[in-house]
């Protein structure tokens, strides 16, 4: 048998072009023929009829139907990406789930992976102050108050932002610090990559106002502040022996491989309560937005006063958590004082919610962004056929073992209390000076 040598290698030369096509950087400028996102739009479509645990639970099928034919109306012309994915954004964000969102592929922030908004953002009372820098550009003073961003009203691109976010129950408290949280990364899929960032804004504690150029981010710098979580922060423990207080900071559950480590650090830390005879406990779990329930459940030991279950019913490998939870052997009988707010999500939102059922301590900051319920667990990822959209959606539902508590929103904070823009200028934590007055009144009394 002769072999065509020529033609074998012109075939292996186009199947190496073709992978390396497929694996390229996109073109920001690019348009998906308009065939390859209806194709796209009616597979999403039928992934989330076909494999969400829970899709018509905040928004009926009739209202979700008729959502889906008006958006695929406005697919009508060629579309570049982030135009698509603001078409399926407003689907996912009407299914009331955390959990179920889409994302945008590698290869859209490989187009331009160092033209990134570059200020780190936070909403307080009413405006959005800057924090912080990706990058060394500082010209923006921190707690500067932010106007426009390229001529476009902040107020504006937060409305624009929060219609198209996902969250349990439509919670606008957890979508509001997402948005905090992941200002640049929206603001690049919803707006593109901008060949500048001309900032309007006003002076920290002041009426006047400046325009700015300011130098783009890139996506590394970003992304290592946005999924700090994910990198195991440290667990931090304290105790003001002169005030009679602990404080325990513990700002996810996310050590599903180091559960042993997470395990002795609330051993050792509860130990070192139960010798000092500590009366005042504050748990500051703000910003926690989940994780292990093999974290959640020890924690839940250390403050319970009778064996409780943490789950509602078996679950899988968590089938041991539906049953009654042992109290530890240095449980903390004092007063709790618990810290919230809206980024309190997922694990997290079923350990508040066992707290307030069996009434155990107090709740300070702001509203939780979860329930006792959340649609998690088997998360499955579906790529879109041509434009590689990820949609991620739960498959399972789990519920805290709690009973007649309202689904519709997050734990409510029995004090409600935010930040102060005048406390941030001052560099004081407003949740946590509360919280120390709280406990010396009490004493005085």
């Amino acid at each position: 048998m002769k072999i065509n040598t020529k033609g074998l290698t012109l075939l292996c030369l186009f199947f190496i072009f073709a992978i390396c096509l497929a694996q390229s950087d996109l073109n920001k400028d690019f348009e998906y023929p308009l065939e390859d996102l209806q194709e796209d739009f009616l597979q999403m479509r039928l992934i989330l009829e076909e494999h969400h645990v829970n899709l018509y639970e905040y928004t009926d099928k009739q209202t979700f139907d008729d959502l889906f034919e008006q958006q695929y109306m406005l697919l009508d012309h060629p579309m570049q990406l982030n135009e698509f994915f603001k078409v399926l954004t407003l689907i996912t964000a009407r299914v009331g789930c955390g959990h179920t969102n889409v994302w945008m592929p590698g290869k859209y922030w490989n187009s331009e992976p160092n033209n990134l908004f570059p200020l780190k953002l936070e909403l307080m009372e009413g405006n959005i102050v800057v924090t912080g820098n990706y990058n060394d550009d500082y010209l923006i003073p921190q707690g500067s108050i932010v106007l426009k961003i390229n001529d476009i009203s902040i107020e504006d691109i937060y409305t624009e932002m929060k219609k198209n976010y996902s969250a349990d129950a439509f919670n606008e408290q957890f979508i509001l610090s997402q948005i905090e949280r992941r200002f640049s990364l929206i603001f690049a899929r919803r707006f593109g990559f901008p060949e500048k960032y001309s900032v309007t804004y006003a002076l920290p504690g002041r009426k006047t106002s400046a325009t700015k150029d300011v130098s783009p981010a890139n996506i590394q710098d970003v992304r290592a502040v946005v999924f700090d979580n994910f990198n195991h922060p440290e667990l931090k423990f304290e105790i003001i022996e002169e005030q009679s207080i602990a404080i325990m900071t513990i700002q996810t559950f996310i050590y599903y491989d180091q559960v042993p480590m997470f395990k002795k650090f609330l051993e050792s830390s509860f130990k070192e309560i139960s010798e000092m005879q500590i009366p005042n406990l504050i748990l500051d779990l703000r910003g926690n937005d989940g994780g292990d329930p093999f974290c959640a459940a020890p924690l839940l030991s250390y403050l319970i006063s009778e064996p409780v279950p943490y789950y509602a019913q078996s679950y899988g490998k968590y089938s041991v958590l539906a049953e009654k939870i042992p109290l530890a052997e240095n449980r903390f009988n004092g007063n709790l004082y618990t810290l919230i707010d809206g980024r309190c999500f997922s694990t997290n939102g079923h350990f508040c919610s066992l707290l307030k059922y069996h009434r155990i301590g107090e709740f300070i900051g702001t509203e939780g962004g979860a329930s006792y319920k959340c649609n998690a667990g088997k998360n499955t990822q579906f790529n879109l056929n041509n434009t590689k959209i990820m949609l991620y959606l739960g498959r399972s539902t789990y519920t805290a073992a709690v009973k007649n508590m309202d689904k519709s929103h997050g734990i409510l904070p029995d004090h409600y209390v935010e930040q102060t823009y005048k406390d941030f200028l001052k560099d004081k934590d407003t949740i946590l000076d509360f919280t120390f007055d709280l406990i010396e009144k009490r004493k005085l009394k």
